[in-house]
């Protein structure tokens, strides 16, 4: 990216279109729970176009070799997809003391339990480069 000004915006842009694209799956599901299948149809749809939308600032992003953009190849991609997932397991072990100092136990729980989610991401993130070694 030419200056740092872009690459903000396209990363402000990116995480824009995927949080609207995760809300609007959300927003889907509760529509099927209500019998509302039109809508959730129309949602998932919406939800599509974002990912697409999104796809294309990270092209952008991946152009100017922002770390965001992933690693360039799938080996690159991996682990910059398992250090995403380390950091976040980091953040919400945070989050979850905090909730704890709070005393807000659900909450707290809640993040605990995301922590381990992501640790387990990472565990399988940093096992897929010895398939792509054993072409498996």
């Amino acid at each position: 990216m030419a200056d740092e000004n872009s690459a903000q915006q396209l990363r402000e842009a990116f995480a824009r279109e995927a949080q609207a694209a995760v809300r609007c799956l959300y927003f889907a599901r509760r529509a099927d729970v209500e019998g509302r299948a039109d809508v959730a149809a129309m949602l998932r749809s919406l939800a599509e176009g974002q990912n697409g939308q999104a796809f294309g600032h990270l092209e952008f992003l991946e152009d100017s070799s922002d770390p965001l953009a992933g690693g360039g190849d799938t080996a690159g991609n991996l682990e910059s997809a398992r250090a995403e997932a380390l950091a976040n397991a980091d953040a919400y072990a945070e989050y979850a003391e905090a909730a704890r100092g709070r005393k807000q136990r659900d909450l707290a729980d809640w993040f605990d339990s995301l922590a381990a989610a992501k640790r387990a991401h990472a565990a399988q993130l940093g096992a897929a480069p010895n398939k792509l070694e054993g072409g498996t």
